[in-house]
Order: C-alpha cells, then structure tokens, then sequence
C-alpha cells in the first residue's frame, strides 16, 4: 500500500513539475514574440523547476528501472560474479551520493548563513505578514523590505534529490544482497523496440482479421438479398 502511494506520489510531482515547465516556456514564448512583454522572473522559476525536475526524476529513475546502461559485459559473467559485481557498483553508487550529499550541505549552510536571495522571485505578501522581521531573517534568511526567495530553500533539491537517490541504491543493495534483485535495471531500448514491433504486428494482425470477418458477414449479406 505504502509503495503505491509512494509510486503515485511521486509520478504525479514529476508530472506536475514537468507540465509546469512546460507552460511556463510557453507563455514566456507567447508573451515575448507576440506581445512583446517579458517576464524576468519566470527564466528563474523555469529554471529552478528543471532542477528538481532533473533529481527527483533521477531517484525515481533509478527505481523504475528508467536509466539507460550497457551490461553486455556483466551479462556474460558467471552468477556469482555478476552479484560481486552489482554490489560492488551499488556500493560505488552510495559513496557518489554521499560525496554529493556532503558537498550540497556545506553549499546549502553558506547560502544559509549569508542570506544569498534570488534575484526575481518574490515570497507572497500573505507569507511574510505571518511572521515578524527578527523571524523572517533568523529561520528563513528572509529580509521582509525585500522579500526575496532565498537561494537555499530554491535550491534544496540539491541536498534533498540526494538523499532520494542514496535511499533507491540503499534498498537496491538490500535487494541485490538478499537475491531479489540480480543487479540494475535498465531501460533496453533495442527490447523496447522489439516490443513496439511485436505491438503493431499483432495489431495489424487483428485489423486484417476484423477486414475479413466484415468482408465474410459482407458476402453473405449479399447472398441473403439476392435469395
């Protein structure tokens, strides 16, 4: 229950982050070429919306077996050692992330203590009237005269998308070591291909079948009218 929840959460903001890129290129096009009016602040939330986009998506990637690999190589190895090696790669995989884990905390910390802002995007008057300046500025790094998104909270996704990534080869480990899992799934697109193919075959098999049955209930229509 919890997994599908998880599975719908999470392709459901993927969803939303990419159809939320999408018209805002849209509109910045629109708004640009045919009005001549453009918005300075929606390159900046376009572009901090691909970011998540990009390692959120990257987590769930991992989970559904998205990214494209070559294992050839490791296909042709014997039982044991194709383990060795999917261990091995996973183990590599989490060292990655914690490298990257620990860098966007220390980056995330100096954005904090300096109070680094965004250069656009405004926090909704709405959100500041909750709190009171020394508030503002000692939790959130918020100066409430200028009210800019800080860079922290924009770019957490930094530090948040590798954490998602460390949990998905965590349980992928978990998975490998207890033998459900023999290693990483990839997308094989010439298996893909192969599918489609096969798709199209037999729908154009069944087509041909529904031809030649209306043909026959055709025929011997006519042969009742000429009776």
């Amino acid at each position: 229950m919890f997994s599908k929840s998880s599975s719908f959460f999470e392709e459901s903001f993927i969803s939303l982050l990419l159809v939320s890129m999408t018209l805002l290129v849209f509109t910045e096009v629109v708004a640009r070429f045919l009005f001549n009016v453009g918005f300075l602040w929606l390159e900046e939330v376009t572009l901090t919306l691909g970011a998540w986009f990009v390692l959120f998506g990257a987590s769930y990637g991992v989970k559904v077996g998205a990214h494209i690999g070559v294992d050839a190589f490791v296909q042709a190895l014997p039982e044991k050692a194709r383990k060795l090696t999917a261990v091995t790669a996973v183990i590599l995989c989490l060292c990655y992330c914690s490298l990257f884990l620990y860098g966007s905390w220390v980056y995330l910390a100096k954005m904090y203590s300096i109070g680094i802002t965004m250069e656009d995007i405004y926090l909704p008057q709405i959100f500041i009237e909750l709190f009171d300046e020394d508030t503002l500025w000692d939790i959130f790094r918020i100066d409430a005269e200028e009210p800019l998104m800080p860079l922290w909270i924009s770019q957490s996704i930094l530090f948040i998308g590798f954490i998602l990534l460390f949990y998905r080869f965590f349980q992928l480990l978990l998975q490998v070591l207890s033998g459900k899992a023999s290693g990483f799934k990839f997308a094989d697109e010439a298996e893909e291909s192969m599918h489609l193919i096969q798709e199209d075959e037999q729908a154009d098999i069944h087509s041909e079948k529904n031809a030649t049955s209306d043909n026959a209930q055709s025929n011997d229509d006519q042969t009742e009218e000429k009776r």
